[in-house]
Formats: C-alpha cells, structure tokens, sequence
C-alpha cells in the first residue's frame, strides 16, 4: 500500500488502506506500506525501496490505481525502474470527465519542454505555408 497523508487526511492512504483489507480478510503480514509518498512519483519510488528491502523481485508484479491514472502511473513506474503493470478500478461517471482534464494536464506539464517545441513548430510551418 502506498500513499501518504495529505494536509486535509486523519491519516496517511496507505494505512488506510491496509486497514481496509485486514478488514476484508487480507492477511496483515501479507501487507507492505509506504506511507511517506505525496505523489505518484514518489509512491513508485518508494514503494520500490519498499519491495527491495523486502527481496522482492522489480521486474515482477502490478499496481493498482484509478482507471484513469494508470497511464501516467505507469510512466512513473518505469521512470523509477519497476517492470510493472498498472490496473485502473472504475471511476464514477459523475468525476470522470474532471479526472480525464486533470491527467491530460498533468501529461502535458510532464512534458511541457517537448509540447512548448510542437507548437512553436507548428506555429512556424504554418507561417511558412501562409506566406507562401
């Protein structure tokens, strides 16, 4: 479980989480936490330490996160070196449309540098093709 506490949070996501599932019959000494993460970065880059320092294998294994998500998720996920895979739980018809607006955003922040080029590009082949 990874996920830290946010200022507006009675305690940190993870350990709210593991609390879920002993509660849904997971047993606890199945469970590993990060809870220091506040951010999807950090929750793969420490979840990462998390599962070194347990043995475990990096090439092996899933996250789970909202359906939205997993591809930026999964991006961090191989930024970080964890050869995982990503599955998305259903979000609310009601928050998706925020959510799909919020991860393109934070998509085209990630790569302000590479879409800031593009469009000065297009900008530029579409003057030479005006002027022409």
């Amino acid at each position: 479980m990874s996920g830290g506490q946010g200022s507006d949070e009675k305690l940190p996501e993870s350990v709210a989480m593991k609390a879920y599932a002993i509660k849904n019959g997971v047993p606890e000494y199945d469970i590993l936490v990060d809870d220091q993460s506040k951010n999807t970065y950090q929750n793969m880059l420490f979840s990462k330490q998390v599962i070194i320092d347990n043995g475990l294998d990096l090439q092996k294994g899933i996250f789970t996160t909202n359906d939205y998500h997993v591809f930026r998720a999964a991006g961090f996920a191989r930024l970080v070196g964890l050869n995982i895979d990503g599955i998305g739980s259903k979000t609310s018809k009601y928050f998706l449309p925020n959510a799909l607006i919020r991860e393109y955003i934070a998509i085209l922040v990630k790569h302000k540098k590479f879409h800031f080029c593009a469009v000065i590009l297009i900008i530029i082949i579409n003057s030479l093709i005006f002027i022409s």
